[in-house]
């Protein structure tokens, strides 16, 4: 890896409120939850959180509220070895929060968001970062005019640096939200999910390939999870790569398992895997974290996410 090792996670960070129930409630009734916890969430959050698990130097930038959770959220992303130096503390704001449901039964996962002014992160809050130690920068899709402007300003830092002193950025297209379509030819790395590949009536891993591709800039890397299909990616006007899902014992906890693909795949490319390896990664880590409730647990299961990535390219062979 690069000495510049600190890969930067641009996005959201709420408070989850998460409640296993034996199945989904039924309207206007009332029963008790197996288990329930607070839990830090927002994608960028998460991708910070398995990349911290995984031994990456990771840091997290976007806005949180002044709030009485402030104090919980800080703390948790330090256990993962976040560093939050660069957050924006927002007075006078509420912290949102997403209430979510998780059903034993079906292993589905249900979010009902709420944030009432927590501004997003500005262009100026960006502007003052120095990037100098960042080797990757992943943004989350959303805030689309304001990120679109921060890569740009991405862009302008690595003119005139030796190709090797790049910084990479990447993007997540997740939300069926049209204004997002206009992040893809930004980036160097684009996520496309399969929500807004149904959104946009892509029917497969490939057409959603073929079409982003062709509205991403030359060379840049396009990236698709699939759930249970696994995922498919390719570079430029390459081959096109596959991996296969690999899926735990029992499904138990799928929130976040697309923000532990992503994270995985970027941990993978940072240290200079293939495409293809990488990816496989990317799968293999995420049907570890849908197999156990919650991150804890993860530190078990990853140990060295280097050592991981050897062992990985190990099997490939």
């Amino acid at each position: 890896m690069s000495p510049r090792e600190n890969i930067l996670c641009v996005g959201l960070c709420c408070l989850d409120i998460v409640s296993q129930v034996s199945h989904f409630p039924k309207e206007d009734t009332d029963q008790r939850c197996l288990e329930q916890r607070w839990q830090r969430g927002g994608n960028a959050a998460n991708n910070s959180t398995v990349l911290g698990l995984l031994g990456a130097k990771a840091a997290f930038l976007g806005t949180i509220a002044d709030s009485h959770e402030k104090r919980f959220l800080l703390e948790d992303f330090a256990k993962y070895g976040v560093n939050t130096e660069q957050a924006v503390v927002c007075k006078g704001c509420e912290c949102p929060s997403s209430c979510v449901i998780l059903s034993r039964a079906t292993a589905s996962r249900t979010i009902i968001h709420s944030n009432k002014n927590l501004p997003e992160l500005s262009v100026e809050d960006f502007a003052q970062v120095d990037l100098t130690p960042y080797q990757w920068i992943h943004f989350e899709g959303r805030n689309v005019a304001n990120v679109a402007q921060m890569i740009k300003l991405v862009r302008e830092h690595n003119k005139g640096l030796p190709r090797g002193e790049f910084i990479t950025t990447s993007v997540e297209i997740e939300k069926a939200k049209p204004e997002l379509e206009a992040l893809i030819p930004l980036a160097d790395v684009v996520f496309v999910s399969k929500d807004f590949a149904a959104f946009k009536g892509y029917s497969n891993k490939a057409e959603t390939l073929e079409r982003v591709k062709a509205l991403a800039h030359p060379g840049a890397v396009v990236v698709c999870p699939w759930g249970e299909e696994g995922a498919s990616a390719c570079q430029g006007s390459g081959v096109m790569v596959h991996s296969p899902a690999f899926p735990p014992a029992s499904v138990v906890d799928t929130l976040g398992a697309g923000d532990t693909f992503n994270a995985a795949t970027i941990f993978a490319l940072a240290h200079g895997s293939a495409l293809e390896d990488s990816i496989r990664f990317g799968c293999r880590v995420a049907g570890a974290k849908v197999g156990v409730i919650g991150w804890e647990p993860m530190r078990g299961l990853l140990g060295s996410g280097t050592l991981l990535l050897k062992n990985e390219a190990s099997l490939a062979t």
